[in-house]
């Protein structure tokens, strides 16, 4: 699809005026966003991601005379206590940062601190995209979105290996099946550290096993689930520990840093949760061609990510235009595709219409590098309270790296 036809219909799309808003107020906010720079703060770690937010994103927001200054992040925990400083310096405007990549526990403690502005998502023109009846989508990890994050994406975990050293029929397909192939492979499989996020997801599926199950998780934070389980899971890292690569003795910083030591050979099995799978990466030259993409038999997480607006925002109206820009068909559509990035919808293709259904089902391609959406969807389920990821962050600290 050629940019500059997504371009022109984008200015098109975010001209439209909202049914759950009205056009002069909307006017009014592409009227206040002219000329205003926005800072986003992201995590920076994919060269795709990074690539099409910078040759994507950040032309479309020109268009419409918005400039965005992409401030890349290591962890999405530095922008919020950015914020955080900012409101204990007493900075309640002008803040430095205008927007976040946010979801999780991120969000949560931004939410819970105040940090957020709240009640603009859904007011968007572009919202009526978007499925707010959707549970995936109101809450993010059981926290309630309170109209303070505007979904951009959804992701689901995949494994990968490499089918020029591991055969199809040997993969491990449970975390019980793990532990036997590192058992049989020593040195051949690892995990980034948490607190990266990646990290803390892989934890959290495999505590999920251990318990019996995911279903039991769903809903409110249960003290008492958490000590009946977490014995199990570090009581698993130690039996596998020795088994790592290195000896699990020290751990990959990040996904980038996975896949360097699967790219040059060191390890054979990486994550992704892209739902175009590694087709990006395998394009840019970050995997290699043997690479594949599989899951385990139970399933894996799938969720949904947003960016949210700093309530000290200098330029939330920049913002504003930039959220609802992210949620156009044409820009969603270019976000799928394996070409760029390969990360699942925010908005609801039925919601757009028949001709968006029919382009989602071509860009998605199925094959070595992406598995069917349709076998992603039966066997996903969601993330769970924020909570769980905290405390699987510190135990891991205490119990593991100690």
């Amino acid at each position: 699809m050629k940019r500059i036809l997504i371009l022109s219909a984008l200015l098109t799309a975010t001209s439209t005026s909202a049914q759950s808003a009205s056009a002069q107020s909307w006017t009014s906010i592409q009227k206040e966003a002219q000329g205003q720079t926005v800072n986003f703060y992201m995590w920076g770690g994919s060269d795709d991601i990074n690539k099409y937010v910078d040759t994507v994103v950040a032309p479309a927001a020109k268009k419409l005379g918005v400039t965005l200054r992409r401030v890349p992040v290591s962890d999405t925990v530095q922008a919020v206590n950015k914020v955080l400083g900012e409101k204990q310096a007493g900075k309640n405007r002008g803040g430095s940062v205008d927007m976040i990549w946010i979801n999780g526990e991120n969000f949560k403690t931004a939410s819970q601190a105040r940090l957020l502005l709240t009640g603009w998502s859904e007011s968007l023109p572009n919202a009526k995209y978007v499925n707010w009846k959707s549970p995936a989508v109101r809450n993010d990890f059981g926290f309630p979105v309170n109209g303070a994050e505007s979904p951009w994406g959804s992701s689901q975990w995949q494994y990968v290996y490499d089918s020029s050293r591991v055969k199809e029929a040997d993969l491990p397909r449970s975390f019980k099946e793990l532990a036997t192939w590192t058992g049989a492979h020593p040195g051949r499989f690892t995990f980034p550290a948490p607190p990266n996020f990646s990290g803390n997801r892989f934890l959290r599926q495999a505590m999920f096993e251990l318990a019996g199950g995911q279903s039991q998780f769903v809903g409110a934070y249960r003290p008492e689930l958490w000590a009946r389980t977490a014995p199990k899971l570090w009581t698993y890292l130690r039996a596998i520990q020795p088994n790592l690569w290195r000896g699990g003795q020290t751990f990959p910083a990040d996904v980038p840093n996975l896949y360097s030591l699967f790219a040059n050979g060191e390890i054979d099995f990486a994550f992704v949760q892209n739902i175009a799978g590694i087709a990006a990466e395998v394009k840019s030259g970050v995997l290699p061609t043997t690479a594949r993409v599989f899951i385990f038999d139970a399933g894996t997480v799938t969720d949904t990510h947003y960016v949210a607006i700093p309530y000290n925002s200098a330029h939330s109206a920049g913002a504003k235009v930039v959220a609802n820009l992210m949620l156009t068909p044409e820009l969603q559509l270019a976000k799928l595709s394996g070409n760029l990035w390969g990360d699942g919808l925010g908005i609801d293709p039925a919601r757009v219409g028949p001709e968006f259904q029919k382009q989602v089902k071509a860009t998605l391609k199925v094959g070595p590098y992406t598995l069917d959406p349709a076998l992603l969807s039966s066997k996903a389920f969601s993330d769970v309270d924020a909570q769980y990821d905290k405390n699987v962050q510190d135990g891991f600290k205490k119990e593991i790296l100690k």
